[in-house]
């Protein structure tokens, strides 16, 4: 009985997980179709002759794809993108401009298309979290991070300033191609220059650059570390601010694997922190990590906020509490402001 037990709990995790592999297959697909009602728009409209006529069928085919791509996405992932709003909303515009205007301002729309696609980009990355809305960047980076560390506070600032940069490069792109008057390479080539060149770069670059700016640590405290896991949990309550922590009221969970690891409880209360070994049912804070893994963090080895966002570690609860635990224990952590 106890084997087949085993065996339903070991199928079990393999179903769970073929089904996020499956999800974010599926994520990534959505991704790149999420473009291809744009491109059918471009295509289309210029494809032959260029007549008026094949430019309104063309608006109007993107603007289905687009509404097909926003269903499928809706029904399958349970949310979309603001690519996909934003590709939706260009093509929907698009139609009724092309449609129901008088065959003058019409042509506008098609003529200035890809400098208006860039101005849509721009509104889309600048004013969502204006009114409190989720990053424009947050789906994708969704797909390079665990889901451990969507809470926290670096997560959501490194989106905000990738997102902005983002915004900024969609602004130039729109004047590059409206200035240009659409010339290939105002409205294709210098944009393109400056997503790449720019953007994915800073994309890439700028969560390690501002984790380690950050986080830095003063080296003659890196050496004060202990090597062992042990000493290092439970010299823990040595290293404690009392003026940092103020009235604070907290318990803290280590669930340390691998060499020399255990189960230890740091609980914060009037000022005072203390340290046991075992387990609580209810802790404000959990924190799972590898002891080889959590001694590097300490020693500044490694980027905790980098760690987590690389599944190197896990944190359920009060994810505030981790982002205070370097002031609360990390005297000799310089503040990198």
């Amino acid at each position: 009985m106890r084997h087949e037990l085993e065996g339903f709990s070991l199928g079990y995790e393999i179903c769970n997980t073929q089904e996020e592999f499956m999800a974010l297959s599926l994520e990534k697909v959505l991704f790149v179709t999420s473009f291809f009602p744009v491109a059918a728009f471009k295509i289309i409209a210029r494809v032959g002759q260029a007549t008026w006529g094949q430019a309104k069928a063309a608006v109007l085919i993107g603007f289905i794809l687009a509404l097909i791509q926003f269903g499928a996405a809706r029904r399958i992932l349970k949310y979309n993108t603001y690519l996909e709003k934003a590709f939706l909303g260009f093509l929907l515009c698009g139609t009724i401009w092309v449609w129901l205007l008088p065959a003058g301002p019409a042509h506008l729309f098609v003529d200035h298309s890809v400098a208006l696609l860039y101005f849509t980009l721009f509104v889309m990355t600048f004013l969502p979290q204006l009114f409190g809305y989720d990053p424009f960047t947050y789906a994708i980076a969704r797909q390079w991070y665990p889901e451990s560390v969507w809470g926290t506070d670096e997560f959501r600032l490194i989106n905000l300033h990738i997102t902005y940069v983002w915004s900024g490069i969609f602004l130039a792109a729109f004047l590059s191609s409206f200035l240009g008057h659409g010339k290939p390479l105002y409205s294709i080539i210098i944009p393109f220059a400056l997503c790449i060149g720019i953007g994915v770069v800073f994309s890439k670059k700028y969560p390690d650059y501002y984790l380690k700016r950050k986080y830095r640590l003063d080296p003659e405290a890196a050496a004060a570390v202990p090597d062992s896991i042990r000493e290092l949990i439970e010299g823990m309550p040595g290293a404690f601010d009392p003026a940092v922590a103020g009235d604070l009221q907290a318990s803290i969970q280590f669930l340390i694997s691998g060499d020399d690891g255990g189960q230890w409880v740091l609980s914060i209360s009037g000022g005072k922190c203390g340290c046991r070994e075992g387990q609580i049912p209810d802790p404000s804070l959990t924190i799972e990590s590898p002891a080889e893994v959590w001694v590097k963090i300490a020693r500044g080895e490694i980027d905790r906020p980098k760690a987590l966002m690389e599944g190197l570690y896990k944190v359920q609860g009060d994810f505030s509490l981790l982002s205070r635990m370097p002031q609360l224990f990390g005297a000799g952590r310089k503040s990198g402001k």
